[in-house]
């Protein structure tokens, strides 16, 4: 039975009397007999019914509260639960993947794919190498300058000229003629080309290299014309003719500057001697090579290496690989700017050669 409908019947019960006693008026002795209104029983019924139906309202309220509490208790828990349920549900999604990405990684290193590059310590001291170079005047600069300055006839030696300087020249031959283990060394270029690195360190070798280019480019050079032969029409008109002579001569020296300044030993080989080991390079190694040198036995440790080298090549990752391919690219990369250095350099000599084969071909069209 429902503990609220006493409090709902009661209620009713007394809007009922109410209504009737206001509708249908009757006299008092209809109840209470002909004594008249008994004032203390009508009280005290009144009195029973309130507190009857003050009792079943607050009961009723204290009923529905108490159901609305357990209600909403019941619903708290269950969202609680649920959030618990979701809660672990995430914490597990989040731990299988953690656990799935960590499997991933410990399988792809089981591969060796974050290995490092074996090569690469030796690329690192390499590069440390090159930026120990030596920071003095390029010895192979050097002697192309004082070529340069022969061609020129600025030397006291030219203004001789004659028997005199014939002599001078031919002792001078004989005293560099087996400079660097050639056996003529002033017209050897094979001093230079025959190995990496020139022995431009050496006195005697330098000195032999600076006659070699000026024997290639100006072996005997004409001596500087006095203030007083300038003077003269002759003279100017000699000057004139000189100027273009140099500015060949220059073209010509400037292209051997490029070879032999990647020829003269700059770059400390401790390093490149252990890459060296690594391949068929069977050129000495001197204490200080060149950057020739240095692009040399780089670049025959990929072209031929060892058996070893190849056993280490196969087992290694495609990162490794990659770094390989980089450092290959970069070979390439400077060997072609060296190469377009050089280019440069031999189209102003094709230029100078052009000249010289025009000269005398044209002349003035009106007669003096």
């Amino acid at each position: 039975m429902d503990p609220r409908r006493p409090v709902w019947f009661a209620i009713l019960l007394a809007a009922a009397s109410a209504c009737a006693l206001l509708l249908f008026p009757i006299r008092a002795s209809a109840f209470f007999g002909p004594v008249g209104c008994d004032c203390a029983t009508v009280s005290r019924l009144h009195s029973g019914t309130r507190s009857h139906v003050t009792r079943q309202t607050r009961d009723a309220a204290s009923t529905v509260v108490e159901g609305i509490r357990k209600h909403s208790s019941q619903n708290s828990r269950y969202l609680d639960r649920q959030v618990e349920a979701m809660k672990r549900i995430a914490d597990g999604q989040e731990q299988n993947a953690t656990m799935r990405i960590r499997d991933i990684v410990r399988a792809e290193a089981e591969s060796g794919r974050f290995d490092p590059n074996p090569d690469y310590c030796l690329l690192f001291d390499a590069s440390e190498a090159n930026s120990n170079s030596r920071k003095d005047a390029n010895p192979g600069l050097q002697a192309a300058v004082e070529a340069s300055t022969w061609a020129s006839g600025d030397r006291d030696v030219i203004r001789t000229h004659g028997t005199k300087l014939a002599a001078w020249l031919a002792r001078e031959r004989r005293e560099l003629a087996d400079s660097g283990g050639s056996d003529d060394a002033t017209t050897d270029w094979g001093m230079v080309f025959d190995r990496p690195t020139a022995d431009l360190d050496d006195p005697d070798v330098k000195a032999s290299i600076a006659r070699l280019v000026a024997n290639t480019v100006e072996p005997e050079p004409r001596r500087p014309l006095t203030d007083a032969e300038l003077e003269t029409p002759g003279g100017l008109a000699e000057s004139l003719k000189r100027q273009a002579t140099s500015a060949r001569n220059n073209a010509a020296i400037a292209a051997l500057k490029s070879v032999l300044s990647i020829a003269a030993p700059r770059i400390p080989s401790e390093h490149f001697n252990t890459i060296a080991a690594r391949s068929h390079y069977g050129k000495p190694i001197p204490d200080l090579i060149s950057e020739l040198q240095q692009l040399d036995i780089r670049t025959t440790s990929y072209f031929a290496p060892k058996p070893a080298a190849l056993d280490q090549r196969q087992a290694k990752t495609e990162r490794a690989l990659l770094q390989d391919v980089i450092d290959i690219m970069s070979l390439n990369a400077r060997i072609g700017y060296r190469r377009l250095e050089l280019e440069n350099r031999n189209t102003v000599v094709l230029a100078a050669i052009l000249g010289m084969m025009t000269d005398g071909s044209t002349s003035n069209l009106l007669p003096e």
